[in-house]
């Protein structure tokens, strides 16, 4: 079969084909020929098809039914559950509308109570599902199977003989073998198609009720995808990702929406609207059809069975087959079997397949759309740094390489070795006629312009500008706050032409403070270095308290220093602070002056540590110093007071949870973690502050202002 359209048109078409759908049914029933809807994976379409019946999916994917189901179901009901409800109570779903019958299943309890109210508005038979997928079971599934097909040929006065039901296996067999080879093409990397889009053509196909040419048009639009495929149409590289879990349709269709926004690509979905649906075939070579089809349904990895290693098993072939990078799971609100599974699911991705893996409890409403992108956008980040050969960007981390860097008057060569040591990203500075002055990570110093990913930045004043590497899409905005990192480290590196001529000089000696706590171990500390006196020209105590060293040369000296005083400390029982080298004596007071505020502010952070290096503490004395300048009046802000109000109001927990959330970059499962909390207790909270102060989570310049405010309330506490 040739297909005319365009693919884009062809994934419109199909998305469309639902409400195409409704128009279908009407005019079968006109005919003549009889509808019964569906709900559930587990009803075998072959009994449907074989008494010359059309087995159709009824609507249940939609926030706006559920108002009108919470008038009678309990709102803490799953939403998929109450849409369904909502649909047949305000008749706003056409197939149910049309249907003559409604096959339900005693999967949950839910859906099991929902079927004896649908009852009370349309004829409904329900199928009994064993618990598990023994052999027990399996006879069991069996016999039940026999029972629904002896009803329908009653409910219909039709007779399913072995020859019709046999057809109408091979015919659901063909298009689980077309679904099964379209699905595939999402096994080619990078993807030919977006996961949106395979989406559209799947659930199109659920919703074709011509079952023999249906199969024709799927292997038609699988040819085409590869045929443009082969010419080079597809998708840039991107993080691979398994959606699992509860059902996905409508509403829920914005879990692949978010992860393709950010940057990802969904290849692979193992639940009911995924590979449940088309991987398993019913062996037509079987003379006991109906042994054949219970064998081939009651596979299906649902997680009301027990146990549920179908579902493992089918998850684990997937991330194999589809080389899949991560693992988003759907769990919907009220759905404890899912919400329990996830535990062994998410063992068994970290565990045994070592993915990451992220679990989304949600339900039908787009409220929760921006705190779902974060969590997502934060999983992405995580796989493009993998995929990157280990790039690790803590912009933090970066500005005290920066600082350091600075603080040793070292030159920009020096600086952006040490920055693409930790970060591994290729970086080159160029002026304004594209010449290079530094680079990193490089082979020869115009390899940038063949980077077919990279990031520039204007550097500020018509310096030239920065130019960084970019490994995938998801790291792009993380590169730019690199690059400014870097842009500034150079823009002051040519201000400071005096330092530069001090570096140049590796003869000329550092001097170095060391601080003891108890002052009654100075003096044997002050022997303890002049060991080392064949690396040091002199050791002498100064009129201040502490030990001022000279004749520190570079790094080396320092380090040896550094490890004298970690075992000094272990073997004596004390604290030592480190400071970092200065070359005009007439600085030694102040330098002095920072080593002292290094032992107020560092014990805080770390009581247990011996040893502390000044590097470590910048942005903590940096906060020190500010609390001093200006005082707790001049940075309360009334957004943190309106939080303050209404933890003193309720004996709430918002103002530690708001602080910890913005320390941990606004994950929410690493603060749910530090916090030792429920996410969902995390989500409400969260939640709750954004009622009060209207908090942008993608301001980062917001949000670093209420943290650093923060960080000064704390400081400020403590004194």
């Amino acid at each position: 079969m040739n297909l005319v359209k365009d693919l884009p048109a062809i994934f419109e078409e199909f998305g469309e084909q639902q409400k195409k759908s409704f128009l279908e049914i009407k005019e079968y029933k006109e005919k003549g020929i009889p509808v019964i809807g569906t709900y559930c994976s587990y009803f075998p379409h072959e009994l449907a098809i074989a008494v010359g019946a059309i087995p159709a999916g009824l609507c249940s994917y939609s926030n706006s039914t559920i108002p009108a189901a919470e008038k009678e179901l309990p709102k803490s009901m799953c939403p998929l559950i109450k849409s369904s409800y909502g649909y047949a109570v305000e008749d706003k779903c056409p197939v149910f509308h049309f249907s003559d019958l409604i096959i339900g299943e005693t999967t949950c309890d839910g859906k099991k109570k929902m079927y004896e109210l649908l009852a009370e508005i349309k004829p409904t038979f329900v199928m009994e599902l064993p618990n598990s997928q023994s052999e027990a079971g399996l006879k069991f599934w069996e016999q039940e199977i026999i029972r629904t097909k002896e009803y329908l040929e009653e409910f219909f006065n039709v007779v399913i003989t072995d020859e019709k039901l046999r057809a109408a296996i091979h015919v659901k067999n063909e298009m689980r073998k077309a679904l099964k080879r379209l699905c595939e093409v999402m096994k080619l990397d990078p993807t030919p198609i977006s996961g949106e889009d395979l989406q559209r053509l799947v659930s199109g196909s659920k919703h074709r009720f011509d079952y023999e040419t249906a199969p024709e048009v799927v292997n038609a639009i699988t040819d085409k995808i590869l045929q443009e495929y082969e010419e080079g149409k597809m998708l840039d590289q991107r993080p691979r990702i398994l959606i699992t879990g509860c059902p996905i349709g409508g509403d829920t269709l914005k879990i692949i929406h978010i992860i393709e926004e950010n940057g990802g690509v969904v290849v692979a979905m193992d639940n009911c609207s995924g590979a449940k649906s088309y991987i398993q075939m019913v062996d037509e070579e079987n003379p006991n059809l109906c042994e054949a089809i219970a064998e081939g349904y009651l596979t299906i990895g649902c997680s009301i069975m027990t146990p549920n290693d179908n579902r493992i098993d089918l998850i684990g072939q997937l991330i194999d087959d589809y080389k899949v990078d991560g693992v988003v799971e759907l769990i919907l609100t009220g759905c404890h079997s899912t919400g329990v599974e996830s535990v062994y699911i998410r063992k068994f991705v970290n565990e045994e397949k070592g993915l990451p893996y992220i679990s989304i409890d949600t339900d039908y409403a787009i409220s929760e759309a921006g705190q779902i992108s974060t969590k997502v956008a934060a999983l992405l980040e995580m796989i493009a740094v993998e995929k990157a050969g280990g790039a690790k960007i803590d912009i933090n981390h970066c500005y005290k390489i920066l600082f350091s860097s600075l603080a040793q008057s070292e030159d920009n060569s020096t600086f952006l070795e040490k920055l693409y040591a930790y970060t591994k990203i290729p970086i080159a500075i160029v002026d304004d006629e594209g010449e290079v002055i530094a680079f990193v990570g490089m082979k020869y110093e115009e390899e940038w312009r063949e980077w077919e990913h990279k990031v520039e930045l204007e550097i500020p004043d018509g310096n030239g500008k920065c130019i960084g590497k970019c490994p995938t899409i998801q790291m792009k905005n993380k590169i730019r706050e690199l690059l400014e990192i870097v842009a500034r480290g150079y823009t002051v590196q040519k201000h400071t032409s005096k330092s530069k001529e001090k570096e140049t000089d590796k003869s000329k000696p550092d001097y170095l403070w060391m601080l003891i706590d108890d002052i009654s171990e100075e003096e044997s500390f002050q022997n303890k270095i002049a060991e080392s006196a064949h690396i040091l020209n002199i050791v002498r105590q100064s009129e201040y308290n502490g030990i001022l060293v000279s004749g520190i040369k570079g790094f080396d000296d320092r380090n040896v220093l550094i490890r004298i005083c970690e075992e000094y400390a272990r073997e004596n029982g004390v604290c030592i602070a480190i400071g970092n080298g200065f070359r005009d004596l007439k600085k030694q007071t102040s330098n002095r002056n920072i080593l002292e505020r290094l032992f107020h502010v560092g014990p805080q952070n770390n009581p247990r540590k011996e040893v502390y290096l000044i590097e470590d503490y910048y942005q903590e004395l940096a906060i020190d110093f500010v609390v001093d300048k200006i005082g707790q009046e001049n940075y309360t802000i009334i957004e943190l007071e309106k939080i303050k109000e209404e933890d003193k109001e309720k004996e709430g927990h918002l103002y530690e949870t708001l602080f910890c959330y913005l320390q941990m970059k606004r994950n929410a499962m690493q603060t749910a973690a530090k916090l030792k909390i429920h996410r969902n207790t995390l989500l409400s909270r969260i939640s709750r502050i954004n009622e009060i102060i209207n908090l942008d989570e993608k301001d980062g310049i917001e949000c670093e202002r209420l943290l650093l405010a923060m960080q000064l309330e704390k400081v400020n506490e403590v004194k």
